[in-house]
This record gives structure tokens, C-alpha cells and sequence, in this order.
């Protein structure tokens, strides 16, 4: 699938720009910063650190879905913002909208998100994929109040509208869940971590098939995974883990060089709280990983780390990924932040 050559500088066809979602600390509301994944070097020619300019978002709500398609910006229910403020015991208020953001917009201002037609459900941390230029939105927190577990709605950004899509015979669990597109297949994977089995649910016909799997590593909660062809990958506490769905094989190693260029602490918990460092693939066998450093226990200031490595399969008794540090790049944030996630585009 990869072969073991050495990597080849990315074209500029394959000029990627990652968007990170995070909420700001001091004024709790969403923010969003967008930074060029298609480095290679670690810094300035002087060494010195570029300050990001973050793209304001105070009516967002938090912890909604969030997905891009062609060059939008696309977040998805959530929690109304007066709420972070969580306690124990205390309970989410699922929110039903939709907002949008352009990002070819060069002086994007507060007024620059735009109001779209609601979900049918509320939801706080649903789940997104994009398929054929479609946002699937999976299940979600749906608020205090008992009734039929939700399940996925689908936004056609042309027209504007959402449908609701039929579930598979049995439900996966809903701890643990995780969605993630098939690239090129128009395909949708849907698991949990409780679960031996998995669904593959077909775009263009609507059909569901259940298929059992040999994963030995969890996928944990709050753990988003990617896929290349028949291939799923994920990070967590600092190891890449992989599992090929087809031959059934799986895989876990350390990212070669990655603690020269990220501080240990940032890339497992508790530094991470619920948000895991973000995995991304780039092109053919290249990957990004986003994650936070903070300064002091009081979180006065944040670098976002972008970090580029490849990987090569080495077949035999023993499969080996071979990750490997391509490059690193740390960017400045004026104010504390804490990291949801991100999307590629």
C-alpha cells in the first residue's frame, strides 16, 4: 500500500491548510485558527515563533460537529456558550443550529459565520463525515430528557436541506462510537470500542453491511480516526495505531523523533483533557498531527504544534509502519486555549 522509499516534498496540488477548532479560556466562545500543514522546517529563518490571528466565533456553540466542504467552514449543534461553565452532574443543552464560514473571506469579522437551516435533533458532540460533498452527522449527546437515541442526519449544502437516515438492524454501541469516510469509495465505516463488529454504510445505495473485525487496539472515546483505502489510523498517548480491515492485521508503534519536536507532556493525558492531538492524512503517505503545549499549570499561554511524518509498510511476520518525523512547526496563541479538533481542506 505505501511503499518504503523515502517521501518527496509535497506539490503544491497537494497544499494543505488545517483549521483548528478550540474554545478561548478567558472568554470561553469558540475560535478558530487556520495553519499551513505544508511545512519544512521548525520554525522562522530566525528561529522565532509566528503569532496566529484567530478567527472569531462568539455565537458558535460549543462542542458542536464540525466539518468542511469545498471551502466552508461547517459547525453543527453543540452547547450554547453561556454553558461551558460545566459542573458534575450538571446537563448539556443540545442546540439544533447550523452555521457556516467562508473561508476565502480576507478580513473575516464576527458577522462573517452564517445562520443555516437547523438540525432536526439536537446534539452536543456529534459525530461528522463528508461524503460526495454531503455532511453525515452521527448520533451526538442529545440532552436530559429520555427518548429514541438519535441517530444521523444528512445536510446537502446546495440545497440546503436535511434528511434523516436509516439505521442498520442493530445499533452500535454509542460509547465509543466513531465514524469515518472511506476516501474514493463513497463509503461510511461506523464502530464502537464495546463492539466486535463494524458497519459499512453505502453512500450511493443506502445500505448498511455488517462486518465482524479482529482489532486488538481499541479506538478509544474521543480518539477521531482516518482512513486510507481499507486502512484505519489513530493516535493516542503518544503511540500511531493502525488496523487493516481487510487482512485483518493491527498495529501500534511510536512516531520516530516525535518527542525531539513536541514536549511529552502535550501528547498524552491530562495535559490533552477530553481532546486527544488531532491526526490527519495529507497526501499518498503523509500525515499531520495537531496538539497543544501549554507554558505553566495556569494554561497563560499556548503553542499549537503542527507535525508532518510519513509512514512506510514493512511487511512480514510482523507488519511495521516505520512513522517517521518529516518536519515540525509551533505556532503562538495569544490566550489560553483548549484544542476540540480540526479539519483539513
Amino acid at each position: 500500500m505505501f511503499s518504503a522509499s523515502s517521501s518527496p516534498p509535497l506539490s503544491r496540488s497537494h497544499e494543505k491548510t488545517a483549521y483548528v477548532r478550540a474554545i478561548n479560556l478567558n472568554e470561553e466562545e469558540m475560535e478558530f485558527y487556520s495553519v499551513p500543514i505544508n511545512h519544512d522546517g521548525s520554525g522562522g529563518e530566525d528561529g522565532s515563533v509566528r503569532v496566529l490571528t484567530p478567527i472569531k466565533a462568539p455565537n458558535v456553540p460549543l462542542h458542536g460537529g464540525f466539518a468542511a466542504v469545498d471551502n466552508k467552514l461547517y459547525c453543527i449543534g453543540g452547547d450554547p456558550p453561556s454553558d461551558y461553565l460545566y459542573k458534575p452532574r450538571s446537563v448539556y443543552r443540545p442546540v439544533r443550529s447550523l452555521y457556516t464560514f467562508d473561508t476565502s473571506c480576507r478580513l473575516p469579522t464576527k458577522s462573517s459565520w452564517k445562520k443555516r437551516s437547523s438540525m432536526r435533533t439536537g446534539r452536543v458532540f456529534p459525530l461528522t463525515v463528508v461524503v460526495y460533498g454531503k455532511i453525515f452527522v452521527f448520533q451526538g449527546m442529545y440532552g436530559p430528557n429520555p427518548g429514541p437515541r438519535p441517530w444521523v442526519e444528512v445536510f446537502d449544502p446546495k440545497s440546503g436541506r436535511w434528511t434523516s437516515l436509516s439505521p442498520p438492524s442493530q445499533l452500535p454501541t454509542g460509547y465509543g462510537l466513531f465514524a469515518v469516510a472511506l476516501p474514493g469509495l463513497g463509503k461510511i465505516l461506523v464502530g464502537s470500542c464495546e463492539d466486535e463488529f463494524l458497519y459499512i454504510y453505502y453512500v450511493g445505495d443506502g445500505t448498511w453491511e455488517r462486518r465482524d473485525h479482529k482489532m486488538v487496539y481499541d479506538i478509544p472515546c474521543n480518539v477521531k480516526p482516518v482512513a486510507i483505502k481499507t486502512m484505519l489510523f489513530w493516535f493516542q498517548d503518544c503511540y500511531l495505531y493502525a488496523y487493516d480491515m481487510m487482512d485483518k492485521w493491527s498495529y501500534s508503534g511510536c512516531i520516530k523523533d516525535l518527542v525531539k519536536v513536541v514536549p511529552l507532556d502535550s501528547l498524552k493525558p491530562p495535559n490533552v483533557g477530553l481532546f486527544y492531538p488531532t491526526l490527519h492524512h495529507v497526501a499518498d503517505n503523509v500525515f499531520s498531527l495537531l496538539c497543544l503545549e501549554y507554558f505553566s499549570g495556569t494554561h497563560q499561554a499556548t503553542l499549537l504544534h503542527c507535525v508532518k511524518f510519513s509512514i512506510s509498510v514493512q511487511g512480514g511476520e510482523d507488519v511495521n509502519l516505520n512513522p517517521t518525523v518529516m518536519s515540525a512547526k509551533a505556532y503562538g496563541i495569544q490566550t489560553p486555549m483548549s484544542i476540540l479538533d480540526a479539519v483539513v481542506m
